[in-house]
C-alpha cells in the first residue's frame, strides 16, 4: 500500500506479512474484549424492561387520545421520553455499544418493521372511532412479543456468560442527586397539571414544563443530564420511578378525579424522589 508521507519526512516502511497478520489478530482480539466487557445479561433484562414499558405507554397513550385528553397524552408522552433518556444511561453503564456493524443490520431492519407495524395499528386505534376498544392491546402486544421476545432470546444467549462482578455502591454525586430530585419534580408537576381542570393557565404551565424537559434533554451529555442520572441509579430509584409513573398515568386517565388528589400525589412523588436521592447509587468508577 502506497503511503503519502508528511512533508519533510520519508514514507514509513510497510510492515512484513507476519507483522500485518499480528496487527489484524490484535484488532480482532480488541473487538472481542469490547464485546465481553458488556454485561449482556443486564442488557437483555433492560431490553425486556423497555418492551414492557413501551407496551404500557402505548396502551395509556391510546386510552388518553381516544378520550380526547390532549393534555393527558402530552403528560404521558413526556414521561416516556424521560424514561428513554434514563434507559440510555443504564444501557451505556452496562457496556452497550452503538456501533452500526453489518451483523446488526438484520436486527435493526426487523425492529424498524416491527415499530412501523405497531404505529400503523396504533393509528387505526386512536383515529378510527369504529375500531374496537380491545384493539388498544394490539400495538402493545406487537411490541411486547417482538422486542420482549428479542430480549428473552438475548438473555438465553447470555446464560453461559460468566457473572459480572457485583457492582459496588457509593453515595450519589451532587449532580446525580440533584438530577434525581429534578426527575421527581418533573414527574410530580406533570401529575399535578395532567389531573388539573383544563384551562389556559394549566396549558401554559404544562407547555413551560415540557419546554424545560426538552431543554434538559439537550443537556444530556452533562453530569446533570438524564443519561448520567440513569447510569447512577440502582433498583430503589428505578422502583420509585416506575411507581410514580404508574400513579401518574392512573390519575391523569381517571375522569372526574378531584384536582386536590393530583396535587397531593404530585407532591408525594417529589418527596419520594427527594428521599431516594439520598440512597446509595452505582459506583460509576467500576
Amino acid at each position: 500500500m502506497e503511503q503519502k508521507p508528511v512533508d519533510g519526512h520519508e514514507a514509513l516502511a510497510p510492515p512484513s506479512a507476519d507483522i500485518a497478520q499480528k496487527y489484524l489478530e490484535e484488532a480482532e482480539a480488541v473487538a472481542t474484549r469490547l464485546e465481553r466487557s458488556a454485561d449482556r445479561r443486564a442488557l437483555a433484562w433492560l431490553q425486556i424492561a423497555n418492551a414492557v414499558a413501551t407496551a404500557a405507554y402505548l396502551i395509556a397513550m391510546a386510552a388518553a387520545i381516544r378520550s380526547d385528553g390532549a393534555g393527558t397524552y402530552q403528560v404521558i408522552l413526556f414521561s416516556f421520553l424521560i424514561w428513554g433518556q434514563l434507559a440510555s444511561g443504564i444501557a451505556q453503564r452496562n457496556g452497550m455499544q452503538w456501533r452500526m456493524t453489518r451483523s446488526r443490520w438484520p436486527a435493526l431492519l426487523a425492529g424498524g418493521l416491527l415499530i412501523l407495524t405497531a404505529l400503523v395499528v396504533f393509528g387505526f386505534v386512536v383515529f378510527d372511532p369504529a375500531f374496537p376498544v380491545a384493539g388498544m392491546l394490539v400495538p402493545a402486544l406487537i411490541v411486547l412479543i417482538g422486542f420482549g421476545g428479542y430480549g428473552t432470546a438475548q438473555l438465553m444467549r447470555a446464560s453461559g456468560d460468566s457473572r459480572a462482578p457485583r457492582a459496588s455502591h457509593a453515595p450519589m454525586s451532587r449532580a446525580a442527586r440533584l438530577g434525581t430530585v429534578l426527575v421527581g419534580v418533573a414527574v410530580g408537576l406533570l401529575t399535578m397539571l395532567g389531573s388539573a381542570p383544563a384551562g389556559v393557565v394549566t396549558s401554559v404551565i404544562l407547555l413551560l414544563v415540557v419546554l424545560m424537559i426538552l431543554a434538559w434533554g439537550v443537556a444530556s451529555r452533562s453530569e446533570l443530564g438524564l443519561p448520567a442520572v440513569g447510569a447512577s441509579w440502582r433498583w430503589p430509584h428505578l422502583v420509585a420511578f416506575a411507581v410514580s409513573v404508574c400513579a401518574q398515568s392512573m390519575l391523569v386517565l381517571l375522569d372526574g378525579a378531584p384536582a386536590i388528589l393530583g396535587v397531593v400525589s404530585g407532591a408525594g412523588i417529589i418527596l419520594l424522589f427527594v428521599a431516594v436521592s439520598f440512597m446509595p447509587g452505582r459506583d460509576l468508577r467500576d
